[in-house]
């Protein structure tokens, strides 16, 4: 990796840090007013989470990660905008199917309390879904 590549994730890691205290404040915020065991609504406390921090992810990608690559204008802006919200969708498929299904696994396998087990379920999700993220902003979006 050049040191222009480097830069550019170390930065899109400073963001993603951001993204994960939003995200992260977010789902426990959500789960403390309304402790729940029930994965349906796991899986709704991660969507809104998610979304809070894909709209960080957004201001911040678009206007200094990857700020030499945005289009502001014309067909290529539009385009870019449609890839980032297809991304942003799978990004919040990605983390939710992953939380959907290892919360219950490590909840049943192991004996800790459900918060736990999801906050634990909640940082590998989170840490897939940023890597496929990265990858699709580096090769799909913003090239």
């Amino acid at each position: 990796m050049k040191g222009n590549g480097r830069w550019q994730f170390l930065k899109f890691v400073a963001v993603g840090l951001g993204n994960a205290f939003i995200d992260l404040g977010v789902f426990n915020g959500l789960y403390f007013i309304s402790p729940t065991k029930a994965v349906g609504q796991l899986v709704v406390y991660n969507t809104l989470a998610v979304g809070a921090a894909v709209l960080h992810s957004y201001f911040w990608n678009t206007r200094w990660t990857f700020r030499d690559k945005v289009r502001h204008r014309g067909r290529a802006a539009s385009r870019q905008r449609a890839l980032f919200l297809v991304q942003s969708i799978g990004n919040i498929a990605v983390n939710d199917v992953i939380l959907g299904f290892i919360a219950p696994a490590i909840l049943h396998l192991h004996a800790m309390p459900s918060y736990m087990a999801n906050n634990i379920a909640k940082l590998l999700a989170m840490f897939l879904a940023s890597l496929t993220s990265f990858l699709m902003m580096k090769l799909v979006v913003f090239i």
